[in-house]
């Protein structure tokens, strides 16, 4: 692993791992075990870059303090809907989603940093994972995601795009933006990111580009979540950490422990006993209050699909674990694997007993081999 971090931001994880240290000792059950579950020492900004026929979104860690008199982003589904379907809409069927992020802040200071890449999953957007991505910025990462346009929310409704892409060459689109703006005098994000070596997170369908993805040169280390198993024995020689929830009916356990069966170490797998399809994005939580988004979609009027009607609920029903409940756990899993991929730490905190003693009252297994 290559640790490709500058002095200044070693130097803030520093303090911020001491500062996690002492809490540890304090009231941890692990008190010498660091945990990446609550926000790390950066604000998170957001900005938003355009490729030819789709937008890559950019999450990036700011000094706090940058977001004074800033408000925080959100976001709404139907930015993604056809206008056709979206004028079929009352227009306050409309809830947003309020990100841990602020759009257009100034990079920190320490810049450079790291590169992940989300890859979302089908049915969905760019955004709809934003309590990771923001959460990944606040530690120190850049995080670049790209509309999938192929399989996003409008080819479900019937609107693909006339000249469809392979995921991977969408994905390295992606990258080169981020490298030509961070390379651009003058631009937001000149001299954000470091790029040579890059970790890819991906669900559900974004799963599978994270698998094939992590194929690339550059690439250290890929997560599938609730995603990613159906290839057969076909995993990049990479690193890896599967994430799954045990109650998701679109894709079921079974294929992701047959898909972290298949592939080759070191590998991790973290399995939300309560945890559906959809436990890993923003989605349950969008509306929540006032039915969820295809409640507030049918109630509009409009004709939602039944694979999409399922889809969309998978992770959000009375038995599943609140998301909101889930988010940290998701948040610290990925960001220690992710720090110990660009070798910020030797090896992974928080992980194994210490996970599953850290999160006492949520139903989860974990498993490793190969570290």
């Amino acid at each position: 692993m290559i640790n490709q971090c500058p002095s200044p931001f070693l130097t803030r994880f520093l303090v911020a791992t001491l500062s996690l240290g002492l809490a540890a000792c304090s009231g941890s059950s692990s008190a010498d075990t660091e945990f990446f579950d609550v926000p790390g020492p950066y604000v998170a900004g957001v900005t938003t870059l355009n490729l030819a026929d789709r937008e890559v979104e950019i999450w990036y860690p700011a000094d706090p303090g940058a977001e004074a008199g800033v408000d925080r982003e959100e976001y709404f589904i139907r930015s993604w809907l056809p206008p056709v379907i979206d004028g079929l809409l009352d227009p306050d069927a409309n809830p947003p989603f309020v990100e841990e992020a602020y759009r257009d802040i100034e990079v920190s200071g320490d810049a450079p940093f790291p590169t992940t890449i989300f890859a979302h999953g089908y049915s969905a957007f760019r955004t709809q994972s934003t309590f990771m991505t923001a959460h990944l910025a606040s530690w120190g990462f850049v995080v670049v995601s790209v509309d999938y346009l192929e399989r996003g929310l409008a080819a479900a409704l019937g609107f693909a795009p006339d000249m469809p892409m392979d995921d991977v060459v969408v994905t390295r689109m992606a990258v080169d933006a981020l490298v030509e703006a961070s390379g651009t005098p003058g631009h937001l994000l000149e001299g954000l990111a470091v790029t040579d070596g890059l970790v890819i997170v991906g669900h559900s369908a974004g799963a599978g580009t994270a698998t094939r993805f992590a194929s690339e040169a550059d690439v250290l280390a890929y997560v599938p979540m609730t995603g990613g198993g159906s290839r057969s024995g076909n995993f990049p020689d990479r690193p890896s950490l599967w994430i799954a929830g045990a109650i998701d009916k679109s894709v079921g356990l079974q294929g992701l422990r047959d898909g972290y069966a298949a592939a080759p170490g070191p590998k991790r797998f973290l399995i939300l006993e309560r945890g559906g399809h959809l436990a890993v994005s923003d989605l349950c939580a969008i509306g929540d209050e006032d039915g969820g988004i295809i409640d507030i979609a049918e109630r509009a009027g409009l004709p939602v699909p039944e694979n999409i009607a399922r889809l969309g609920t998978d992770g959000c029903q009375e038995d599943a674990l609140p998301v909101r409940e889930g988010w940290p756990i998701v948040n610290h899993a990925v960001t220690s694997f992710v720090r110990e991929s660009f070798g910020i730490d030797s090896v992974a905190r928080g992980m194994g007993e210490d996970l599953l003693g850290h999160f006492p009252d949520v139903g989860l297994e974990f498993e490793q081999a190969g570290n």
